[in-house]
């Protein structure tokens, strides 16, 4: 059995964890990792796991043999190109999330191209099952998917089980990454990705002050950690402006470099700034404080859409000025909460299972 993720080119997500789950407890399934990353294969190997290179022989002769795969984004996940997937290949979709935003067949107005629409209909065919979070993410990821309401299966997220229930690693991979800091606060700001039509502006405000920022950090001991899309850091003026907001030892970048997987982290953070990630779909498992800075909500209710009414259902305050972000830094530190039977709402409504089992559920698919 085939398992990849993230378009190949790390280790993480929901695959990851029932990967690593079959290979401890199912001993009558093989599992095999596929990658298109060096580094993802050493390090795979030096841990005794089972990886090929999606682009070796040995890689390309198991993915010509594979009955089963599981995957998260698509089928880049699994192969070099798409059309190397066989058509006899059964797929178990796991998926990277389902957010409020509209993707793929849902979109209004930014269509996906010929070329993509081609691999998505043929990943949707080969698709046995999906999972989900609960019956109303069933109906929007239909929406989005077209591969048949039938298919879609209510498990939880298997990268959420370890928000339930955090593994010693984890917290030893945190204590690493903080060092001799010992924050009063830490809060992540991780918006979404515009899809490479443009780069994420993190920070948007007309009267957004660095100097400002890096003195309240300090002053009230908030660590910021920067988590932007791995397809935003091709842009120069990005990684200038995270240059300049690095300059404190209070913010500092949690990419995909630091930590493959958010959800690792996502246990010792104590307020998410987002927009219209599905992170937060995630992190209302945590029942925490949101911060959302939608600063192109016109635009993007034009591109993509939403699923579902966004403001109707915002788990938190939308701000629109530094001075508001700051405001609303300050209600976290000071464990001022005016939103929290909105989150339990939306929470309640994303998810049916609020515990540590989904992997164990995603399991009983294979």
């Amino acid at each position: 059995m085939l398992f990849g993720a993230m378009s190949g080119d790390w280790y993480g997500d929901n695959p990851r964890y029932v990967f690593e789950w079959v290979l401890a407890n199912r001993p009558g399934i093989e599992p095999l990792w596929i990658t298109k990353s060096s580094v993802v294969a050493r390090r795979l190997r030096s841990e005794g796991k089972p990886v090929a290179l999606a682009f070796s022989l040995a890689g390309l002769v198991a993915l010509a043999r594979a009955e089963k795969a599981v995957f998260s984004d698509g089928l880049m996940d699994l192969a070099m190109d798409p059309v190397l997937v066989p058509n006899s290949l059964s797929l178990i979709a796991l998926r990277h999330g389902r957010s409020v935003k509209r993707v793929r067949f849902a979109r209004l107005g930014h269509k996906i191209s010929e070329g993509e629409t081609r691999a998505k209909r043929k990943e949707g065919s080969l698709t046995r099952v999906v999972i989900s979070t609960s019956e109303f993410v069933s109906d929007i990821q239909e929406e989005c998917l077209q591969i048949g309401r039938e298919k879609h299966v209510v498990t939880g997220y298997p990268r959420n089980d370890v928000l339930m229930s955090v593994p010693r690693a984890h917290v030893c991979q945190w204590n690493l990454f903080l060092g001799e800091m010992t924050p009063a606060k830490t809060v992540l700001y991780a918006p979404t990705w515009r899809h490479g039509r443009n780069p994420t502006r993190f920070f948007p405000f007309d009267d957004v002050d660095i100097s400002a920022l890096h003195e309240f950090c300090e002053r009230r001991q908030c660590l910021i950690l920067l988590r932007p899309h791995r397809g935003d850091l091709v842009y120069p003026e990005v990684r200038a402006f995270f240059d300049e907001l690095t300059g404190s030892p209070w913010i500092r970048l949690a990419t995909h470099v630091e930590f493959h997987d958010v959800n690792s982290f996502l246990p010792f953070v104590d307020g998410l700034v987002c927009d219209y990630s599905a992170l937060y779909h995630d992190f209302l498992l945590l029942d925490r404080p949101l911060i959302f800075v939608p600063y192109d909500y016109e635009e993007f209710a034009m591109t993509n859409g939403f699923l579902y009414d966004y403001f109707e259902w915002l788990p938190g305050s939308a701000v629109s000025t530094f001075a508001d972000f700051l405001l609303e830094l300050t209600r976290i530190g000071n464990g001022s909460d005016a939103h929290s039977e909105a989150r339990r709402l939306l929470r309640d409504r994303i998810h049916t299972y609020q515990d540590a089992s989904s992997t164990e559920r995603v399991a009983e698919l294979l």
